[in-house]
């Protein structure tokens, strides 16, 4: 597997287990003492900004520094 490859699937991994992790804490804990509904729709907002900006360094740095580009 090319590191390329690698980089981008640990990237969706990243994306989805944060998000299932949110989930997860949402159902089970009803009455929100480990997180509020502001930290876990702020974490998810947080989370679905970042990974997109990972994907633009990894795409960006084998674009000009793995002689692709």
């Amino acid at each position: 597997m090319k590191a390329k490859t690698f980089l981008h699937i640990l990237g969706w991994v990243i994306l989805g287990s944060w998000l299932i992790h949110f989930l997860a804490f949402y159902f089970i804990d009803s009455e929100r003492k480990v997180y509020s509904i502001e930290k876990i729709i702020e974490g998810v907002v947080f989370i679905v900004l970042v990974v997109p900006v990972y994907f633009s360094g990894v795409t960006l740095y084998y674009k000009f520094f793995d002689g692709e580009g």
